[in-house]
């Protein structure tokens, strides 16, 4: 025999339901409930930390020895294939950093993204 209380959410407050002696194992026989308001004063906050930009391409060389390492034993093993798939990661991640600061690297682009109507940026098709 086992007591269950469950809280449900009821038009604003949340309701106790106290649920006397169920048997193990059979929690959908209800014996009896009793309903009593609770009263929930928390309050949930986010906090954010600035932290520096990482610089992927100085990880991707620690990736690959830790992979090499790992793979000396038994190179079709799971961990082996894990830590590749790390190494992989990495440089994928790199590769999509390396676009974004090409892409962001021409003032021209930067302006007319912010200006898409001034002279210089028109495009014009026959």
């Amino acid at each position: 025999m086992a007591a269950l209380t469950v809280a449900m959410p009821v038009a604003g407050a949340t309701m106790a339901t106290s649920v006397a002696f169920v048997p193990k194992g059979c929690f959908s026989i209800v014996a009896a409930a009793r309903m009593a308001p609770i009263k929930i004063k928390r309050r949930l906050s986010v906090v954010v930390k600035a932290s520096p930009k990482e610089d992927i391409k100085d990880k991707i060389p620690e990736a690959i020895a830790e992979a090499q390492k790992t793979c000396e034993d038994d190179p079709t093993s799971a961990p082996c294939a894990v830590a590749w798939d790390n190494v992989e990661e990495l440089t994928a991640e790199a590769a999509h950093q390396r676009d974004r600061n090409k892409a962001n690297s021409d003032p021209l682009e930067t302006y007319c993204a912010d200006n898409p109507e001034t002279d210089e940026c028109r495009t014009y098709e026959d």
